[in-house]
């Protein structure tokens, strides 16, 4: 079996189906390694506990789904086992004969290809020029050393690159697969989003999953924090409003005194004295 062959048009096949997703095409390719160790002889025997291990799916009934779904797009035929002894078995078709190729589109080259083609380009053009090589080639060593530093800073687009920041939709479905709604998955992105997604606002991320995990095991602490702070923000309130109405009582009991125009002491100055 031409396992390469097989491969290429079983990838060219799932890009034509926009509903598989990337949990979908891990699963496939550990079913795919196991078929390889078995030397591709269907059956193959397989239990969930190992199987999702090995895909890297947290839910149960996202697995089966999976399975459901690559069945139903002729990738495998899943005949599922209740014996808690025997495992299920997988028939996995195959792709690699001249019958079942799917048209496979001609591939845009790539950035790095096209990069690569045309730094060997630059580099063919800049031997035939000898008198202005030294100062090209310092230029662009020093551009390329400073566009590498800007990629390499912290939460900067080498980070993306790399997929260290993840899409929304993949941590969506990670939180989704442990047992957490999307809300807690868009508050873990925008916390990252915002602190250039590094690890106690010092350290860039390098495993986001690990970071995810973390944040799940966190999550009742944050609420009893979060609780924490609305219990004494509410008692400060009630110290101040009971503050604000005493003073309005003892103002209303001794109410300020009116100060009031005293008439002047008699004098004999105020009587006509005799002559």
């Amino acid at each position: 079996m031409n396992y390469i062959k097989h491969q290429t048009n079983v990838f060219a096949l799932m890009d034509q189906i926009p509903s598989l997703k990337p949990y979908h095409i891990c699963l496939y390719l550990v079913l795919f390694r196991m078929w390889n160790t078995n030397r591709f002889k269907n059956p193959i025997s397989i239990t969930r506990k190992e199987t999702m291990k090995l895909a890297r799916i947290g839910s149960p009934n996202t697995y089966v789904q999976a399975l459901k779904d690559l069945q139903h797009h002729k990738f495998i035929r899943y005949d599922p086992s209740f014996d808690p002894n025997k495992g299920s078995e997988v028939y996995l078709y195959t792709f690699d004969t001249a019958t079942c190729t799917p048209p496979v589109s001609k591939m845009i080259p790539s950035i790095n290809y096209t990069n690569n083609k045309q730094t060997n380009t630059l580099y063919k053009e800049e031997n035939f020029s000898i008198s202005n090589s030294k100062k090209e080639l310092n230029m662009k060593s020093t551009s390329s050393v400073e566009h590498h530093k800007s990629k390499c800073s912290p939460g900067g687009a080498a980070q993306r690159a790399e997929g260290v920041i993840p899409p929304l939709q993949h941590i969506k479905i990670y939180f989704h697969e442990k047992g957490h709604p999307e809300s807690e998955a868009q508050r873990f992105f925008n916390y990252y989003e915002s602190n250039g997604w590094l690890i106690g606002g010092k350290t860039p991320m390098k495993d986001w999953k690990a970071a995810a995990r973390n944040w799940m095991l966190n999550i009742k602490k944050f609420e009893q924090k979060a609780s924490d702070t609305r219990k004494k923000q509410f008692q400060k309130s009630v110290i101040e409003q009971s503050r604000d109405a005493k003073s309005k009582h003892l103002t209303s009991e001794n109410p300020p005194s009116v100060l009031r125009p005293t008439s002047p002491q008699p004098s004999s100055s105020n009587y006509d004295e005799p002559l």
